[in-house]
């Protein structure tokens, strides 16, 4: 196995600032510990990223915006304006939760718009995957569809539910092929966690117990 020093933590690591019941304390004790570990990424919600933005207003970090999170129930032309919005406010790029059920309905041109249209706009898009909660042939036809569009970015696991194991990864790899950006989310509250996902093939993954690793990582 690969050294702690091999991979650049703070970039490989993206933190995850969503729990709507977050204090004033809480959120700003989350930002400091951002600042502290010189990470890169954060992914958060439309109802916390201008004070994220206004944290990081002369940082490089990136600010990624969950849209129809968790569960991809938001009309078209609601999602489309939620993106216009987070752009206003500062977001760099979006996380998206496709709609499934439209595949489970034999819709699978619905889905396949829903998805070109959200790409069309003016972010760039991740669109999210929680394998554990799919049939393997819903989830096999959606990431063709995905693929077809030329989505490029990808996550799996929506925070709900458990880690997501190496061997699992692998076989998304294989399906994916190695052209894509995947990021892996739930249940990674370990250095352990993060090096076996990354050395499965993944490029990043996204977690609220940042501080937790970072610090087993410094001990």
């Amino acid at each position: 196995m690969s050294s702690n020093k091999d991979y650049e933590f703070n970039k490989k690591i993206h933190s995850i600032l969503l729990n709507p019941y977050l204090s004033k304390e809480s959120f700003e004790q989350n930002i400091n510990l951002i600042k502290k570990y010189n990470i890169k990424n954060i992914t958060t919600s439309l109802n916390f990223l201008p004070n994220v933005k206004d944290n990081f207003l002369s940082s490089d970090i990136k600010i990624t915006t969950l849209i129809s999170y968790p569960f991809g129930d938001l009309p078209n032309n609601f999602v489309q304006e939620l993106i216009h919005y987070a752009k206003d406010a500062g977001s760099e790029a979006i996380e998206y939760v496709p709609k499934f059920f439209t595949l489970s309905n034999n819709k699978d041109d619905e889905f396949a718009r829903d998805i070109e249209n959200v790409s069309k706009l003016d972010l760039p898009i991740t669109l999210i995957f929680n394998k554990k909660k799919l049939s393997n042939e819903i989830f096999t036809q959606a990431i063709n569809i995905s693929l077809e569009l030329g989505i490029e970015n990808f996550q799996f696991g929506d925070g709900f539910g458990q880690y997501l194991g190496v061997n699992e990864i692998k076989e998304i790899m294989h399906l994916l092929g190695k052209n894509n950006f995947i990021k892996i989310v739930g249940g990674i509250k370990t250095i352990a966690n993060v090096k076996d996902t990354l050395e499965a093939g993944a490029d990043c993954v996204g977690t609220s117990y940042y501080h937790d690793i970072f610090q087993e990582l410094k001990n």
